[in-house]
């Protein structure tokens, strides 16, 4: 009995309603911002998602043309976004440090090795004195001694044609940190019990 009211005439409507209705929703809100700051925002957004996918297209097309360099340039980022993960902080080097003095008064002063127990010392009376500086490069991180610490309050310390230039930093630093590693209290530890 509800077969012969539903023909195939009416279902081909019933099913072109819904995008009918949809294409003339999108319509009249086209022509309501029309003009308005709206529409440029829209058609702004639109350039972006087009820019976008032109350019997914062509890194597709390069990828494809030369695989070695594509190759390489991915192993590159990956390197690099690696370092920018793995960059210690201050933290870790004083964690490193604590780790490192602890080690080393495991074993007799007669028995230690004198660069390590010379560049511990360095560094505790540098943490003690505040002057411990550390500064980040993304990649990497360098801790260095500065010659005032930064609740003095003098002349010297604030005046920037007194402070340290950077490239007369390198005999202030005392490590250099890469890949999660602090490497130059990593290399004076390595044989801290042997005295020679």
């Amino acid at each position: 009995m509800f077969k012969r009211f539903i023909t195939r005439s009416s279902t081909r409507q019933f099913t072109k309603n819904p995008l009918e209705r949809l294409k003339s929703t999108t319509d009249r809100f086209n022509q309501k911002i029309k003009g308005t700051v709206v529409e440029k925002w829209v058609n702004y957004w639109k350039l972006i998602t087009k820019d976008y996918k032109d350019v997914a297209k062509s890194v597709k097309e390069d990828i494809i043309q030369a695989p070695l360099r594509s190759s390489l340039y991915f192993t590159g980022a990956t390197f690099i976004t690696l370092c920018i993960k793995l960059n210690p902080d201050l933290k870790s080097f004083r964690a490193k440090y604590i780790e490192s003095a602890n080690n080393i008064s495991l074993v007799p002063l007669n028995v230690a090795n004198p660069q390590s127990v010379e560049h511990l010392k360095c560094i505790e009376s540098s943490f003690n004195r505040k002057l411990i500086r550390h500064m980040n490069l993304g990649i990497m991180s360098f801790v260095w001694m500065d010659k005032y610490s930064e609740e003095c309050d003098l002349y010297e310390s604030n005046c920037s044609y007194l402070q340290i230039p950077y490239w007369k930093l390198s005999g202030q630093i005392l490590d250099v940190g890469f890949l999660n590693v602090w490497w130059i209290i990593s290399r004076k530890m390595l044989d801290f019990d042997i005295n020679y």
